[in-house]
């Protein structure tokens, strides 16, 4: 194994680490079924349009992906296709070696992110204190406003009369 194989290999590995399951999906789909426009794409996917957007603006940033521009086109004007990179990402996600090392990459940054998390979330007093008062101030609405009188048989007697009248 070369060394600039050794190089491109830890390189799409941290690419790969960044990647999303969806942006995954994507990749794979443009592999598998071609070149395609936004709503393609998010019907491969089982997604929406919206949904999709913006992840493929991540993979184009990250040169996974490239657009076509075109007229005319009533589904959209983009045709989304994987760069020889993003080919390369293709092929290595659809091997078995190089998704238990992802998987083991992943697994190793999780203890450090879930301490950063922990530290992150610590409860704010200020923020504490504003949900308490936004829940208080719901109660206090909703035990001011006005209660429907319940239909008694003399209301509801004069109300059947007056449709009769009509």
């Amino acid at each position: 194994m070369s060394i600039r194989s050794i190089y491109e290999g830890s390189v799409m590995l941290e690419l790969a680490r960044t990647l999303t399951e969806l942006q995954q999906q994507i990749i794979l789909s443009l592999r598998e079924r071609g070149p395609g426009l936004l709503l393609e794409i998010a019907v491969r996917v089982l997604k929406f349009p919206d949904e999709v957007n913006a992840p493929l603006a991540d993979l184009r940033a990250k040169r996974l992906v490239t657009t076509t521009e075109f007229s005319g086109g009533s589904f959209g004007n983009e045709l989304f296709a994987l760069t020889p990179q993003g080919e390369q990402m293709a092929l290595l996600l659809r091997d078995e070696t190089f998704l238990k090392r992802l998987q083991q990459a992943r697994q190793a940054e999780a203890p450090a992110a879930a301490a950063q998390s922990s530290a992150a979330s610590a409860p704010d007093p200020l923020r504490k204190e504003a949900d308490l008062l936004q829940s208080l101030g719901d109660m206090a609405r909703a035990a001011t406003l006005p209660r429907p009188r319940p239909i008694t048989n003399r209301r509801w007697r004069r109300r059947a009369n007056s449709a009769r009248n009509y």
